[in-house]
C-alpha cells in the first residue's frame, strides 16, 4: 500500500497536508491492543469514571465513539447521554515497572504528519499528532492524543511501521491509571480556519473545533481483515438526524472544493440554498441545492427523540422534533461550513 501513496506534499495555511487523490486505504490498529475485533470491548477501551443517580461506576463504554458520556433519565425513563466522545480510547497493553504505559503508536494509514502539538498545556488533547491521508473522497485526517512523548516531525511521510509516539497519559483530567491513546478520524470543516477563527487559537486549522470525526471502530475492524475501505460508501451508513437549510450566496464551498462526494446534486445560478444533512454527532452527511429561499438558517427536518434535542445534538438543535431550531452554538457550526476566507485588514501606514 505504501507503495501506492504517492500523493505530493504542499502547504495550506502554513501547515502540510496532501493533494488530492488516493485510493482506498487499509486501516490498521495504531497499537498492538486489537481486542475490539474479538468483541472484547471491556479489554479495548479505556474506561471512565462515573457517578450517575448516587452509583458510583467505571463504564469501559464511554471510551468509545458517539454520545456515550454524561448520562441522563429521559421523560420516558430510559437512560440518553448528551455529551460527544468523538474517537475511540484505546487501553495499553503494555506497562513498565512504574505503571507507565509503553505501548508505541503508529499511523493507521499511509499518509503525512500534518500536525503536531508538542505542548501538552495547549490543548485537553495533551501532546497529540495529525497525520493527513490521500483518499478518493479527498483528504481525511487521523489524530493520536494524549501522548507520552512524539516521535515524528512535521511534513514525515509515514506508513503502518513508522513511529509517531509512545501512550501517555497528557491533556485534562487523564491520569496513569487512565493512559490511552485518543484515536480520531476527521474531515477539517473549513481550510480557511485560521482566518476567522477566535484569537485564543493555538493549533491553526487543527483545532479540535476545525476537525469532525467519524467512528474509527469500523474502519480498523474492516482493515484487521485486509480490506479496504471506501469512505464514501461507509458515509452512506451513516444516520441523519437533522437537516439545515442555509442561504447560498453562489461562492463555493471549501468543504465542497475539498470533497466533492458530499455534494448530492449540482449547484446552478437558480441555487437559492443549500440544505445541509447532519448527524446527531454533527457529522456532515451530505449538502442538497436548493431553489428554496431562506432569509437565515433554519431546522427543516429532525428526527423525535424523548428529551427536548439540545440534550442530544451537542446543543445544536434545541426544542422537540417539532419545532427544531438552531441554537447560539448551532448557529456558529453551521457558519463555519460556509465561512469563506477572510483577508486581515490591511497594516496601518507608518
Amino acid at each position: 500500500m505504501r507503495g501506492k501513496f504517492i500523493q505530493l506534499c504542499m502547504l495550506i495555511g502554513g501547515v502540510w497536508t496532501l493533494s488530492a487523490g488516493g485510493v482506498d486505504l487499509v486501516y490498521r490498529f495504531p497499537t498492538g491492543n486489537h481486542a475490539l475485533v474479538d468483541g472484547r470491548g471491556e479489554d479495548f477501551l479505556m474506561y471512565c469514571d462515573r457517578t450517575f443517580e448516587g452509583v458510583k461506576s467505571k463504564p469501559w463504554e464511554a471510551g468509545g465513539y458517539g454520545m456515550v458520556r454524561n448520562p441522563f433519565r429521559a421523560s420516558d425513563g430510559s437512560i440518553l447521554y448528551s455529551r460527544l466522545h468523538e474517537g475511540i480510547d484505546i487501553k495499553p497493553i503494555q506497562r513498565d515497572a512504574q505503571g507507565e504505559p509503553t505501548d508505541k503508536i503508529h499511523p493507521i494509514a499511509p499518509g503525512v504528519v500534518a500536525y503536531v502539538n508538542e505542548k501538552p498545556g495547549l490543548s485537553n488533547y495533551g501532546r497529540y499528532v495529525v497525520v493527513a491521508h490521500a483518499v478518493p473522497e479527498g483528504i481525511i485526517y487521523s489524530l493520536y492524543a494524549h501522548l507520552a512523548e512524539i516521535r515524528c516531525s512535521i511534513g514525515q511521510r509515514v506508513g503502518n511501521g513508522n513511529l509517531l509516539g509512545r501512550m501517555g497519559h497528557s491533556g485534562a483530567g487523564i491520569n496513569k491509571e487512565r493512559s490511552h491513546v485518543h484515536l480520531e478520524v476527521c474531515l477539517m470543516i473549513n481550510s480557511a480556519y485560521d482566518t476567522f477563527c477566535p484569537p485564543n487559537n493555538n493549533h491553526g486549522l487543527f483545532n479540535g473545533l476545525n476537525l469532525v470525526g467519524i467512528d474509527p471502530s469500523p474502519l480498523l475492524r474492516e482493515g484487521y481483515e485486509g480490506r479496504p475501505v471506501s469512505i464514501a460508501r461507509h458515509w452512506e451508513t451513516l444516520k441523519e438526524h437533522y437537516r439545515v437549510r442555509v442561504p447560498y450566496n453562489g461562492e463555493p464551498l471549501d468543504i465542497l472544493k475539498r470533497h466533492p462526494f458530499l455534494l448530492r446534486g449540482h449547484l446552478s445560478p437558480q441555487t437559492a440554498s443549500i440544505d445541509v444533512a447532519f448527524s446527531r454527532e454533527g457529522i456532515p452527511l451530505g449538502f442538497y441545492p436548493s431553489q428554496e429561499k431562506t432569509d437565515e438558517p433554519k431546522v427543516i427536518r429532525c428526527l423525535p427523540f424523548p428529551t427536548p434535542q439540545q440534550n442530544v445534538t451537542m446543543n445544536r438543535v434545541k426544542n422537540s422534533s417539532v419545532d427544531a431550531a438552531l441554537t447560539a452554538s448551532g448557529r456558529r457550526y453551521v457558519d463555519q461550513f460556509f465561512r469563506q476566507r477572510e483577508t486581515p485588514p490591511p497594516s496601518p501606514t507608518p
